[in-house]
């Protein structure tokens, strides 16, 4: 009878422990005084309504001392009204009775309330080594800290790439390039293919600027350890050309080619015997560059760019050519080749020099000429190399 009794009981605590009014869960804790559940219950409770919560979570810790989150709440309990040394020990309990995410995850938001930079780095450090899902707020976090990226690296990013690949992409996407480059240096020896996507999003950005070395120096570490298909490459001796023959299926980034989406243009690549194709249907823009790719040169130094093309449907004057840009100007450095229109393979080449620019910029152009209709057509295109010439 006592058994059953006892068992009646605690079902009726449990449903008045459902109750949204205070009277009600603590009724249920009466009923049950030895359930943690129904304490923390009972402080969410007397929260919401405004009240002070201490007694029920400080009777929950007495029931239940595993409990991280019963410390979590008696240290933010404590903080709020203003007993920060109450907090403080309430919050390491916390950490010492749990090694999960939580207790850390907050120790490290209550040491940057309470401006402690001594004593929030290595919290904010173990929560990234705990951290599950996107740790972007721990970046904020840290960030919200402090605005030295070097200081931030060193004391509490982990040399982890499952760590170092979200804070590229966070430095990235919070337009902090500068900061990125300590983080390359480390994930680009740690990498894998998971990876790339991030760094050359990174070596995008740089280009962009018309960076050269440091964007030059991650894709020749990316191809050293075969995370790309390429040789490195080399300005000095000519090397500057990734992928003249197009094995490679385009679209890497980087040094890489570029096709670009545009209305009107269908491009394809043929893999054996390898090749890239463009079919125009007249759609497209009156000037358009459906491939380009960056070029890490020589300053000074005179180059010769060979190619094979042939074409069908297109017309003489069609207003196609592949040129070679100066990055920082613009300028056409003098490689434009003639206006592409053959029914066979022919072999084109063309003539550029560097002047004072270390990056250029390839790209296959389309221009519709005065007094013609923008064409129809498809252009074939292999075999391209760079030469540097004496």
């Amino acid at each position: 009878m006592a058994a059953a009794c006892w068992v009646v009981r605690i079902a009726w605590a449990d449903r008045l422990s459902r109750a949204n009014d205070e009277a009600s869960v603590a009724r249920a804790v009466r009923l049950a005084p030895g359930n943690a559940d129904l304490r923390l219950r009972l402080a969410s409770i007397t929260e919401a309504a405004g009240g002070d919560a201490t007694a029920a979570l400080t009777a929950a810790a007495a029931i239940d001392p595993d409990n991280a989150t019963v410390f979590v709440r008696l240290g933010l309990a404590a903080e709020m009204r203003g007993d920060f040394d109450g907090a403080e020990r309430a919050l390491l309990q916390a950490a010492h009775v749990s090694r999960k995410f939580e207790p850390r995850w907050t120790l490290a938001n209550y040491y940057c309330r309470r401006a402690d930079s001594g004593r929030f780095w290595p919290w904010a450090k173990e929560a990234l080594l705990k951290s599950y899902g996107d740790p972007t707020p721990i970046f904020q976090l840290c960030w919200k800290m402090s605005q030295d990226p070097n200081l931030i690296l060193e004391r509490a990013i982990p040399e982890r790439r499952t760590i170092l690949n979200p804070y590229l992409a966070f430095l990235l996407k919070a337009n902090h390039p500068d900061a990125a480059e300590p983080v390359i240096a480390k994930l680009g020896s740690l990498a894998t293919m998971d990876d790339r996507p991030v760094l050359l999003a990174w070596c995008d950005r740089q280009l962009e600027a018309g960076s050269v070395e440091a964007p030059l120096s991650l894709w020749n570490t990316l191809c050293a350890r075969r995370l790309l298909p390429y040789p490195a490459l080399e300005p000095g001796t000519g090397a500057s050309l990734t992928d003249g023959a197009f094995r490679e299926d385009a679209g890497t980034g980087g040094f890489g080619w570029r096709f670009a989406s545009l209305p009107g243009v269908r491009p394809g690549h043929n893999v054996s015997p390898p090749y890239v194709w463009f079919a125009f249907d007249g759609g497209q823009p009156e000037s358009c560059e459906p491939l380009t790719q960056y070029l890490p040169l020589a300053p000074g130094a005179r180059y010769r760019l060979r190619f094979e093309y042939r074409t069908a449907e297109v017309p003489v004057e069609s207003g196609l050519r592949l040129s070679v840009f100066d990055f920082r100007t613009g300028k056409d450095l003098g490689g434009a080749s003639p206006r592409l229109s053959s029914a066979d393979w022919t072999a084109g080449e063309s003539y550029f020099t560097a002047l004072n620019t270390r990056l250029a910029r390839l790209a296959l152009s389309y221009r519709r000429l005065p007094g013609t209709t923008r064409i129809e057509g498809t252009l074939f295109l292999r075999r391209l190399s760079l030469e540097k010439l004496p």
